[in-house]
């Protein structure tokens, strides 16, 4: 594939590269003075061209290229898909171009799409990390390199990167407290991936919260998963199956989409939410108040994770001195008719 340049668009308007250049940079009003007859021609002619600036050409000038690489697991799953937009207003508003890769939750195409961004010679790198720690040691080397970091959502314990995220030990404490003081005792968590910190956390809070009121932790009530609708109806689907959902006075989804499969499933087997069984949350996604019946759930602020995502990047750029390198965002419960049937 062949590129269009300066060269190219001068020949065709008779005109220096230097000027084409200040027309296509937006600067034809300094320097060059370029006629407007001139100005609409080149720019006629780059459309026809279907010309695209050379951006690691453009860095070595501007000592930057004012792009910053995304790395999510999955811009499906609704909080990624809230907090990319809300991030990229935000860049967008400083000047910055948001490179967005997935990762779907695997290490083998996340060092990929990370490889591949780092070859654009962005200014920074967010990374919601994908399931399992192969990757830290890439995570160091970008670090150690000099390129700014920052892991979003998701975070390695033990390990020294700068971070922003959720307080979802507390969060899922709350909810869950919530869920026992409604006379559940016996809480079926599909908890996601158990080598992500988010579902760590989570089942952490739940732990905390059924040893405080006395209440035997039990491991086959707590059922790995992904973190998608799908996945919270087929885990729903086998305990309704296997019977053991008789068991059960409340099943909690590891996020909204995964609550919204398991009340799928309850109600396709004819249980009634809350009189049968209770269900709840985490996230307080768009649609979670506006069910048939509305979801309890823990607030998890992404405009808030976005915003001081993109400080704390612009901290580590700028060079400022960051005095919090691991953010923790609060969370707060919303009680809804899904566990509240009062």
């Amino acid at each position: 594939m062949s590129y269009v340049t300066l060269e190219d668009i001068a020949r065709q308007v008779h005109k220096s590269v230097a000027t084409v250049s200040q027309v296509l940079n937006g600067k034809d009003g300094n320097g060059i003075r370029v006629g407007k007859e001139t100005r609409e021609k080149i720019l006629k002619v780059s459309r026809e061209l279907n010309y695209r600036p050379n951006y690691n050409a453009r860095q070595l000038v501007t000592k930057g290229t004012k792009v910053i690489g995304l790395l999510i697991p999955d811009i499906m799953q609704m909080f990624f898909n809230e907090v990319t937009y809300h991030l990229s207003r935000r860049l967008s508003t400083a000047g910055y171009d948001l490179l967005l890769a997935h990762s779907y939750e695997d290490p083998v195409p996340e060092k990929r799409e990370i490889e591949t961004i780092l070859s654009r010679r962005v200014d920074g790198i967010v990374v919601a990390p994908a399931c399992g720690k192969e990757n830290i040691p890439l995570f160091k080397e970008i670090s150690d390199s000099g390129v700014p970091l920052v892991l979003m959502d998701r975070y390695f314990s033990g390990e020294s990167f700068y971070s922003v995220t959720t307080d979802d030990v507390q969060g899922s404490y709350e909810l869950f407290k919530h869920i026992v003081s409604r006379g559940a005792g016996r809480i079926a968590f599909i908890s996601g991936n158990p080598d992500t910190s988010v579902t760590m956390e989570r089942l952490e809070g739940y732990r905390l919260a059924l040893e405080e009121a006395g209440i035997p932790y039990r491991g086959d009530l707590v059922i790995k998963s992904g973190y998608f609708q799908k996945d919270g109806y087929e885990r729903a689907k086998t305990l309704i199956q296997s019977g053991k959902i008789q068991e059960c006075d409340a099943v909690s989804g590891v996020n909204d989409s995964v609550a919204l499969g398991i009340l799928e499933a309850l109600w396709e087997a004819g249980l009634k939410v809350p009189e049968d069984i209770l269900v709840s949350g985490y996230g307080d996604e768009r649609f979670s108040g506006y069910l048939g019946c509305p979801l309890t759930t823990v607030r998890q602020p992404a405009s808030e994770v976005a915003d001081r995502t993109y400080s704390l990047l612009m901290d580590v750029i700028k060079g400022r001195d960051v005095l919090t390198k691991d953010i923790k965002v609060s969370c707060s419960l919303r009680i809804r008719e899904s566990t509240d049937g009062s």
